[in-house]
């Protein structure tokens, strides 16, 4: 009895051991299945998602997942978007496998690869920066009068004022659009406080300054008969600043400054605003020695 008792004891052992084993072997298949029908997910590290090439996937996939240049939207050279080819199932580094869509076609981009947030923000921020120029070269123009002939009536104070106001619409859109992308995170307290992010805080806080400045400058233009000429002028001098960090702020976070060509037409172009400040300050300077000169003739004349 003990003898067949032990047997069936071990029968039952066996069977929960077998079955155990069964069930282990078909779980770890399982999860792997699992894990290849899961698509590799991309470590953006906290930086925004950026696609140089525009081929439908960000620098960071090609970089990380797909082994595809960045630089190049057409990896293989078969005449196919990378992008494209890896929705398609196609093999990116191969020029043999044809995904059955050709490169005229617009690139297939997922929002999961570039949120639409960041794009507004981008576009936004390019609109506002280029108004903004506008609109300190265009007050610059009223100041030279050989240049204010030939861009009147753009070089007014009408013009000027109207042209700071759409920059400071598409500025407060290219901010407040960012609490849309959850590459970034941000919130409306870490757009409208200085240096309260933790992504790049000081380089984003010359974002929210320039901000202000903006504000306060058209503000106190448009309200500029009820304040002296002093105190105007003395806070309208704050535009070198809101200047200055601007340009930084796009050149150290700008996603498009990072193409050469856009960045070195940037560059020159600021060269030539700020070349024009030196030149409408000579001009007033010029200005302001003919005046005291005229003015000590007629004292002069006065006493004798």
């Amino acid at each position: 009895m003990k003898k067949n008792r032990m047997e069936n004891y071990g029968k039952k052992i066996m069977l929960v051991a077998m079955f155990f084993l069964m069930f282990s072997f078909w779980n770890a298949n399982a999860q792997q299945d699992t894990m290849e029908q899961q698509p590799p997910q991309v470590d953006y590290q906290g930086q925004p998602p950026v696609d140089y090439d525009l081929d439908g996937l960000t620098d960071q996939a090609e970089i990380q997942i797909y082994k595809t240049d960045p630089k190049n939207p057409d990896t293989d050279g078969d005449g196919y978007y990378d992008g494209t080819e890896t929705v398609s199932l196609a093999d990116p580094l191969d020029a043999a496998m044809i995904p059955g869509i050709p490169i005229t076609e617009e690139p297939v981009v997922t929002n999961d690869e570039v949120p639409w947030a960041w794009y507004v923000s981008r576009a936004s921020g390019l609109v506002a920066f280029l108004l903004l120029y506008l609109s300190i070269f265009f007050g610059l123009v009223i100041r030279v009068p050989f240049v204010h002939k030939i861009f009147s009536p753009l070089g007014s104070m009408q013009a000027h004022g109207w042209i700071a106001l759409q920059a400071l619409f598409f500025a407060f859109i290219h901010g407040v659009v960012l609490i849309f992308d959850k590459f970034i995170n941000l919130s409306l307290w870490n757009i409208f406080v200085p240096f309260s992010s933790s992504y790049e805080p000081t380089l984003l806080a010359l974002g929210t300054i320039s901000l202000y400045l903006m504000i306060i400058l058209i503000v106190t233009s448009y309200g500029r008969k009820y304040m002296s000429q002093k105190i105007w002028r003395a806070i309208h001098f704050s535009n070198i600043f809101l200047y200055v960090f601007t340009i930084v702020h796009a050149l150290m976070l700008g996603t498009d400054l990072k193409n050469e060509v856009a960045r070195n037409i940037f560059i020159y172009a600021n060269a030539f605003l700020i070349l024009f400040m030196f030149v409408n300050m000579f001009v007033r300077i010029r200005k302001n020695i003919i005046r005291r000169n005229s003015n000590n003739v007629e004292n002069i004349n006065t006493v004798q």
